[in-house]
């Protein structure tokens, strides 16, 4: 991979590039995250990170720190206010036009664990589909949507007025709940509205799941990491498991290279980490009917039963 240096704090850019939301207040990355930017690299994006609640010192630090190492990673860091989550992020680095002249606008945050097998085969499938945007995964809870977390536009789809009003909205005095409806959600109805070409490496067209509101990479986790398709585990159903999926346990099992993938990451990232929710988790109902639900289900059913 060329590593030719980028400028501090500079966006142009006409390769593929990569608008990612971080979250941290160490200056040095999880490995786990830090593999995730490798794999990215990997795949020809120009990698702009919008590190919120980091100094413009740390920010620094936190740049030398990937130009360091076995396997250096080029890379921009661009400190900015915790506010807005990852789209108040990806609005902020629009913003500085950090897309610069790309073609192709990759949206990804790091809420998840993985690529846990080679990202580039995926990419490089989905770029032969020619389509004006793609997502890793498609969930049909509440509408049809791209999930945010890894999302990739070409320049037009970016350009198209109905995206456009998706990401001038003010993320920045939203809460949580809100940024999920008028942004993931939002998006999944401009792309419909628009008539963009969209797809997803995983997806599932269940009606059950729209009716039920299920995410997939909670309810259906095991089955979306078992097609190769969308190799990635959510932090989220690990550290916290808000829906209550009594499979979550299972998860070193579940990881299918650990030469490529260490699951002592996801170890170390969980014992450091506390959960973040707040809010109860689900039912015993709930996660019942999850488990009916859940492509999944014989072994959903089987931990819901045991207790685990």
């Amino acid at each position: 991979m060329n590593l030719t240096s980028i400028s501090p704090f500079g966006c142009t850019s006409s390769a593929p590039v990569c608008l990612f939301a971080y979250y941290c207040t160490d200056v040095r990355l999880p490995p786990h995250t830090r593999h995730l930017l490798s794999q990215i690299a990997s795949c020809g994006f120009t990698l702009h990170i919008a590190a919120s609640g980091l100094s413009d010192t740390a920010a620094q630090s936190l740049q030398n720190d990937l130009a360091q190492g076995t396997h250096p990673i080029a890379a921009t860091v661009h400190p900015r206010p915790n506010t807005g989550l990852d789209f108040g992020a990806w609005q902020f680095l629009l913003a500085k036009k950090c897309n610069g002249d790309a073609n192709e606008i990759l949206f990804a945050n790091d809420s998840i664990f993985g690529p846990l097998l080679p990202l580039r085969p995926i990419v490089d499938r989905m770029r032969e589909q020619h389509l004006q945007v793609w997502g890793m995964v498609r969930s049909e809870a509440v509408v049809t949507h791209l999930q945010s977390w890894f999302l990739c536009m070409t320049r037009d789809a970016l350009d198209h007025p109905a995206i456009q009003r998706i990401f001038n909205q003010p993320f920045n005095d939203m809460t949580k709940d809100e940024i999920v409806l008028h942004g993931e959600l939002g998006l999944g109805l401009a792309i419909k509205a628009a008539g963009l070409t969209a797809g997803a490496a995983w997806s599932n067209a269940r009606g059950l799941a729209r009716l039920l509101a299920l995410n997939p990479m909670h309810t259906d986790w095991r089955t979306v990491l078992r097609s190769g398709n969308a190799p990635f585990i959510k932090t989220e159903l690990l550290r916290d498991n808000p829906s209550g999926i009594a499979s979550t346990h299972l998860w070193r099992q579940e990881i299918p290279d650990s030469a490529f993938f260490n699951p002592d990451w996801i170890a170390a990232y969980l014992a450091s980490t506390p959960p973040r929710t707040l809010s109860r988790r689900a039912g015993l109902r709930a996660r019942l009917v999850q488990a009916l639900a859940s492509e999944d289900r014989r072994h959903a059913l089987t931990a819901l039963l045991l207790g685990r």
